[in-house]
């Protein structure tokens, strides 16, 4: 799957009609501080899309997990209904193509497709995420995702990590989607692990980043 042709860049910085949670400026503003496990911090997913006269318009929730918790965050209702007109994300967002993105501490991630057309007309959605928060000394630099086809037959891989012009991520792996059809909101609401790896304010290494998703065997994620 490829951006859609006229696909613009877009920043933060340049996002409109957004619609943000409450706490939310805390993932793209860091206070400062340095973190130890077990202290509280923000992570927040963000889900939008270009409406057809290119605004691009938004959602962003808002978690607190604390540092080094393999931490599960699904979005409720983010998936809503496979007809896109009665989807209410898609018609909120104005937009039949939908991306998201994870932010923390000031850092944010490449994007993903969440929802979409695939090239041979199929319409798909990427239900799962898995981000890896890179830690050093107690500050976050940077989140990475666990890429690859974690529990799906090839048919149902694609890549799918972009860069914030629309482009391919050259170093992406294939990943899972699921066909419109086979959803329905507890099946395709997105969901998104989040693990840290590094050292915290004290030097400990941070050990969450054992439980990514790739270190499982295929047909064993029904149990987290």
């Amino acid at each position: 799957k490829q951006p859609a042709p006229g696909m613009a860049a877009w920043l933060r910085a340049a996002l409109v009609g957004a619609l943000v949670c409450l706490g939310a400026e805390a993932c793209y503003v860091s206070n400062g501080e340095k973190l130890a496990i077990g202290d509280s911090t923000w992570v927040c997913v963000t889900i939008g899309g270009f409406t057809s006269e290119g605004v691009f318009n938004f959602t962003r929730s808002a978690f607190q997990p604390d540092l080094d918790d393999f931490t599960r965050l699904k979005i409720s209702g983010s998936w809503g209904s496979a007809a896109y007109q009665d989807d209410e994300l898609m018609t909120m967002l104005g937009s039949t193509e939908l991306y998201m993105h994870v932010e923390s501490e000031s850092e944010f991630s490449y994007q993903k497709l969440f929802r979409t057309t695939m090239d041979n007309g199929d319409q798909a959605t990427f239900p799962l995420a898995v981000a890896v928060v890179d830690v050093d000394e107690g500050k976050v630099k940077g989140i990475t995702w666990d890429t690859g086809c974690f529990d799906c037959e090839e048919s149902s891989c694609t890549k799918n990590q972009y860069r914030y012009d629309g482009s391919l991520f050259k170093d992406t792996h294939d990943e899972c989607h699921k066909k419109d059809t086979q959803c329905s909101s507890s099946k395709c609401d997105l969901t998104v692990y989040v693990v840290w790896t590094g050292t915290d304010k004290n030097g400990n290494y941070l050990l969450s980043q054992q439980k990514r998703l790739s270190n499982f065997q295929m047909g064993s994620l029904s149990s987290l």
